[in-house]
């Protein structure tokens, strides 16, 4: 049997937790939980114009637009720093 490679340790490698902290990736899932978060909503407009329950669209519409809300927050917050 072969012995594993030993990994590399480079304090200048970015590590795995390090990729929310990219402000590319925190810009593309502010704009994707947005796009989300308006494609429920307007889902929860078409339920009430049909009469239809539209508890389940409203919960995620606002889980949508609270994790949206919480990742335009962090951009922001990165881009002032």
């Amino acid at each position: 049997m072969t012995e594993p490679v030993p990994r590399d340790n480079r304090p200048g490698r970015a590590g795995r937790g390090s990729v929310l902290d990219s402000p590319r990736v925190l810009w593309v899932l502010a704009v994707v939980f947005t796009v989300a978060a308006a494609g429920s909503l307007a889902l929860v407009v078409v339920d009430l114009v049909i009469a239809r329950p539209a508890a389940g669209d409203v919960f995620i519409t606002a889980l949508n637009a609270l994790a949206a809300f919480l990742l335009w927050r962090r951009l922001l917050a990165q881009t002032r720093a």
